[in-house]
């Protein structure tokens, strides 16, 4: 039930915000009511005691029929989800009180017992019970997990070991790397920090102050890398062992089994996308060839990172927001797009939104509980075009759980599989950037708009894949004893980065990139997921074009029905085939060079008129 912020580009959209405050600009904050789910913190506190006790007794209830039992068990999930909808609002909207935060914690703990309860009632149904049809995939899982483990007494010794130790490691992650320094770049009477204002540099117009921005965010990582080293290769360690004293094998082999994937798949896909590494390669020399015609001498990576000389990306008003992410959705039909904007309107109050910080969460999110309007909290709009992805993202997410309330998918079949979760995410803001780019009319805001599509689609397919691997040959490395220190780390990274694009050897500052890899310490093994899900999300934006109807159809019918299958069997439909990973891997890449050709005309446009105009 844990949800995860939507990653963005690791090299920055450029924007001329930092000269156009967005406070300035159409900027508002939005308050969502949180009445819907309770009238108070107090009845939200009452209520969820007496759903306490209510689990209490189904769970220890006998001769109960599994056919009722499992009945109020969805009915209680049901429940069980409003107060984690409305206690990850308090908790997101003050950071500072503990309070929600450590409620939150107990309703989730409540959540999976009440679930559990609920696959119990399915094991104990008769395998011919109609009531229990629709459930059979649920059924099928909860009839594995109550396989006997060959020694449960030490799953629960391990698991009371380590995961403590393996949340301790997360947060000292983080209290290291607050403690980064990084260096203060002073010009035109502002100090910049490089760690804190790397975003605003990176798309800063002055172009020494760019390339100040990107080294002294390296330079700061790397002042810590020796403790990250020790913090991660520990819990490396920690967590397979865990696994394999467990009898799950190596602790990314379960993570895999996790996803439905078998490991020889990730290898494949991995392998199909490093042969692709030239495509990326010719990408990005692309820009700084475009980089240099536009004036800049021996560009470089932090060149790339801002829009054509001229253009300033408009920022755009709540409205705009709005007008832009439904137009973008318009393959899905009326229905979607007008759910669409109902989320995202204003007097809806369905979005809890701030531009300025304060105790806020820097995290986005949506909520979903059945029986009530999904939402949307967002710590802070910067009026960036990347804090309007994440809303489009996030809004992704939303309609998938509105969609799954229409289809009165059950509450205990509402979380499935990460990567297919994340791939529908995706998709939205891939069809945001797209939109963005279409209605365009400037060569140059184009171009900017195509080459945020690129990148995300670089994120995507190559970034996604660097990290898989990176963290797969971690965790080989610490079982065969030939990772040891911070130098083994960066020398690993090198050779994973170079496989697939990067070029270590002209920035060896990207040898560090292991430290800032957050989901690697604070949930391993996850990271994986986003290559499956970015794979499956640009086939559906091909999808939605070469075949609208059906594709509407299929997408529509997948998204309501909840995870009542096997994920690769909602791919399947999705599709219209059995998924081959090594297959949409290529197809996924002749869509990138396609729009790379794009791009590249945009360029040869743009630098005509450049040229035209030049005195």
């Amino acid at each position: 039930m844990q949800i995860r912020t939507m990653r963005t580009t690791t090299t920055a959209i450029a924007t001329l915000l930092a000269m156009v405050p967005f406070t300035s600009l159409h900027a508002h904050s939005l308050h969502a009511d949180d009445r819907v789910y309770f009238a108070s913190a107090a009845a939200e506190q009452s209520a969820r005691d007496a759903l306490g006790r209510q689990a209490d007794v189904l769970q220890h209830a006998a001769g109960m029929a599994p056919a009722e039992r499992f009945q109020q068990a969805e009915t209680m999930e049901a429940q069980c989800l409003r107060h984690h909808s409305y206690l990850h609002l308090q908790a997101a909207r003050n950071a500072r009180d503990h309070r929600p935060a450590q409620a939150l914690d107990q309703v989730m703990g409540l959540c999976s017992r009440i679930a559990r309860t609920g696959r119990a009632a399915l094991r104990e149904a008769p395998a011919d019970a109609a009531w229990a049809a629709p459930y059979a995939f649920l059924r099928t899982r909860a009839v594995k997990e109550a396989a006997a483990p060959a020694n449960a007494t030490l799953d629960e010794a391990v698991d009371a070991l380590a995961d403590p130790a393996l949340d301790s490691f997360a947060r000292l992650r983080g209290q290291i790397l607050r403690t980064a320094a990084y260096p203060q770049v002073e010009r035109d009477g502002r100090r910049w920090d490089t760690g804190r204002d790397r975003q605003a540099l990176a798309r800063h117009p002055d172009r020494a102050l760019r390339e100040a921005g990107w080294k002294g965010y390296w330079q700061g990582l790397q002042s810590r890398r020796e403790p990250m080293a020790s913090v991660l290769l520990g819990l490396v360690q920690v967590n397979d062992a865990a696994s394999r004293l467990q009898g799950d094998g190596p602790a990314p082999a379960r993570g895999y089994q996790h996803m439905g994937v078998e490991a020889s798949t990730v290898d494949a896909t991995l392998l199909a996308i490093e042969l692709h590494a030239g495509d990326r390669s010719a990408y990005q020399d692309m820009l700084l060839r475009h980089a240099a015609r536009a004036g800049i001498d021996a560009p470089q990576i932090w060149d790339t990172t801002v829009p054509d000389a001229g253009y300033a990306p408009p920022v755009l008003s709540l409205a705009q927001l709005r007008d832009t992410a439904a137009d973008a959705m318009q393959h899905l039909g009326p229905a979607y797009v007008a759910e669409l904007r109902a989320l995202l309107d204003p007097a809806s109050h369905r979005v809890d939104l701030a531009t300025e910080r304060g105790d806020r969460s820097q995290d986005a999110f949506p909520l979903n509980a059945p029986g009530t309007p999904a939402m949307l909290f967002v710590g802070v709009r910067s009026g960036d075009l990347e804090s309007d992805v994440e809303i489009a993202h996030e809004a992704g997410h939303a309609l998938h759980g509105e969609w799954m309330q229409r289809g009165h998918a059950s509450p205990l079949q509402r979380n499935g599989s990460p990567w297919l979760t994340e791939a529908f995410a995706i998709y939205n803001e891939l069809r945001f950037r797209d939109q963005l780019y279409q209605q365009a009319q400037d060569p140059r805001a184009k171009a900017y708009y195509l080459k945020s599509l690129l990148d995300d689609m670089v994120l995507q397919l190559f970034t996604s894949s660097e990290e898989a691997q990176l963290e797969q040959s971690i965790y080989r490395g610490v079982a065969a004893g030939t990772l040891g220190t911070a130098d083994d780390l960066d020398e690993l990274t090198g050779q994973v980065l170079a496989r697939f694009g990067q070029q270590p050897e002209r920035y060896p500052q990207l040898r560090n990139s292991w430290i800032a890899k957050r989901l690697m310490y604070d949930d391993p093994n996850y990271l994986v997921n986003y290559l499956y899900a970015g794979l499956l999300a640009v086939q559906l934006y091909v999808q939605d074009q070469r075949d609208p109807e059906g594709f509407r159809q299929r997408y529509l019918s997948v998204l309501g029905e909840g995870f009542d299958r096997a994920p690769n069997e909602q791919v399947a439909q999705l599709l219209g085939h059995t998924p081959d990973w090594t297959a949409l891997v290529d197809a996924d890449l002749q869509v990138f060079n396609q729009a790379v050709a794009q791009l590249q005309a945009l360029h040869a446009r743009i630098e005509v008129a450049q040229n035209l105009s030049a005195p």
